[in-house]
């Protein structure tokens, strides 16, 4: 197979390619080559996904944890196929209950910092689920795939819009990751974090103690 990226003309035998793909998606086969990923679109695909533009637009974009293409990627003709995105080894995400509180502000801190890039940038983020984040001592969204450029929306839309579908997100797959709730817990764990914050300004604000993701759901659940 014959891809340009960018402009650097890339040939890769079958045999090769072979032993670098490592998934498929609806949108695209994906394949690592040293520490890149490249997502290879395929001829139908059945869901919304990045044009040759959106790519163009987010290559210039610098964010922390929610990744953004690096390269585009056309096929022998010069066509659009896709693009490249950062390798992220991916680790247990389990493990995300042995770290500290103090650590996983950090985390969010710099999550709330691309939020508010992708805001200033008319950037909805979309399709946020268990397969799309990776755990490797940090936090990483991996797939922008469904992200979509809306010019014609206020950024203060768009802002509250992310942080909801962010805040959901962190609540159920990170925090308090694997946790069985029960009615009473889920009706506390939104009184603690409301909706129309931030959830590490809340963090912050509560001064959080020097204990691990799991003592502190633990203490907070009272299980």
């Amino acid at each position: 197979m014959i891809i340009y990226m960018n402009d650097k003309k890339l040939i890769l035998d079958d045999d090769k390619l072979l032993k670098k793909y490592i998934g498929t998606g609806l949108e695209s086969d994906i394949y690592k080559c040293d520490n890149k990923i490249i997502k290879i679109y395929k001829q139908i695909c059945l869901k919304q996904r990045l044009n040759e533009d959106n790519v163009k637009f987010l290559l210039k974009i610098k964010t922390n944890r929610i990744l953004l293409p690096l390269d585009i990627i056309y096929d022998r003709n010069h066509e659009f196929y896709g693009y490249t995105m950062k390798y992220i080894k991916p680790y247990n995400k389990d493990d995300i209950k042995k770290i500290k509180m103090k650590k996983l502000l950090e985390e969010l801190k710099l999550i709330k910092e691309d939020l508010l890039i992708l805001k200033d940038n008319n950037i909805f983020i979309d399709d946020l689920h268990d397969n799309n984040f990776i755990y490797n001592k940090k936090i990483y969204f991996i797939d922008p795939g469904s992200f979509d450029i809306n010019k014609n929306r206020s950024k203060t839309y768009i802002e509250l819009f992310n942080r909801e579908l962010m805040h959901d997100f962190l609540i159920k797959y990170v925090i308090f990751r694997n946790e069985s709730l029960n009615k009473n817990q889920k009706k506390l764990i939104n009184e603690l974090f409301p909706l129309d914050a931030y959830i590490c300004d809340i963090l912050e604000e509560n001064k959080i103690k020097n204990e691990s993701v799991y003592e502190y759901t633990k203490r907070i659940i009272k299980t």
